[in-house]
């Protein structure tokens, strides 16, 4: 079966522009405190997941752009990544098991750095106009379930009021059209549509028929014959946490597109610039 996702990334790459817009905005309005130029890699070692409709685009772009030496190269940097991830994964699982409270365990995370695969000579992303949106908003003010998080290097101070983007909003309206793709491709993985990744993984990956779990449809003739034992699910991680300002919120469901697509105020708060 032929893949086209290309629907599905045009409606990715539309909000691509409006996280675009929204940094161009905060470069205009605090030109002194945003701090992202060429060769800051900062970003590049910071460790977050992608959505199934961004593991699928960067994939994708990737084996469209890559090719010979210079995709081994990659691959052999997404494999090593990958190896790390998972150790560190192992290891915060562990503490999980052990007693550690999720805000600890997230701190360890926000600690870890791991060099991301696109990270070329010169500190220059190898695909830099195909980055993720993690990456577009990581030199601004972000909040994540309510958190308050900057990048260090940046000017903004702790315990100041700035303008803040909800990743929590950002990531709803990702898996949003993850799980759109993950209906209309008829998955039998009901799942699908949550998964998670790290952009390592996702340049690894091969997104065939098999991994998506999409059904061969069967012969007229065998219609008949009894169904087939149902094949185990994989478990999916997580959906991404809902924020507290959602959970408590008393409005229409239906406008989640227009609160989404507002930043909201928040004070940074902690000793450090990402809020512990």
């Amino acid at each position: 079966m032929a893949l086209d996702f290309s629907k599905y990334f045009d409606r990715y790459e539309e909000l691509v522009a409006e996280v675009d817009n929204l940094f161009v905005r905060f470069e205009k309005d605090f030109p002194d405190q945003v701090k992202c130029e060429k060769g800051c890699c900062d970003c590049c070692y910071a460790l977050f997941d992608l959505s199934l409709v961004e593991a699928l685009y960067i994939n994708h772009h990737f084996r469209e752009q890559f090719s010979g030496r210079d995709k081994n190269a990659v691959m052999e940097a997404a494999d090593q990544a990958d190896r790390q991830i998972f150790k560190l994964k192992r290891k915060l699982f562990k503490a999980s098991k052990e007693g550690k409270g999720a805000h600890e365990i997230m701190s360890e995370v926000a600690r870890a750095r791991v060099r991301c695969p696109m990270l070329g000579e010169g500190d220059l992303c190898r695909m830099y106009d195909r980055r993720p949106l993690t990456c577009r908003l990581y030199g601004v003010p972000t909040a994540i379930a309510g958190k308050g998080h900057t990048c260090a290097k940046s000017g903004f101070v702790a315990g100041e009021k700035y303008p803040t983007v909800s990743m929590d909003a950002l990531h709803d309206r990702l898996l949003a059209i993850s799980q759109e793709l993950a209906d209309d491709i008829q998955s039998r993985y009901k799942q699908l549509g949550d998964v998670l990744m790290p952009l390592s993984t996702a340049v690894l990956n091969i997104f065939n028929d098999e991994y998506l779990g999409i059904r061969d449809a069967e012969p007229k003739e065998q219609a008949a014959k009894p169904a087939a034992p149902k094949p185990v699910e994989p478990k999916a991680p997580e959906a991404a946490p809902v924020s507290e300002a959602c959970a408590s919120c008393t409005e229409d469901k239906s406008k989640c597109q227009t609160c989404a697509e507002k930043s909201f105020s928040i004070v940074l708060g902690g000793p450090d610039k990402d809020g512990e």
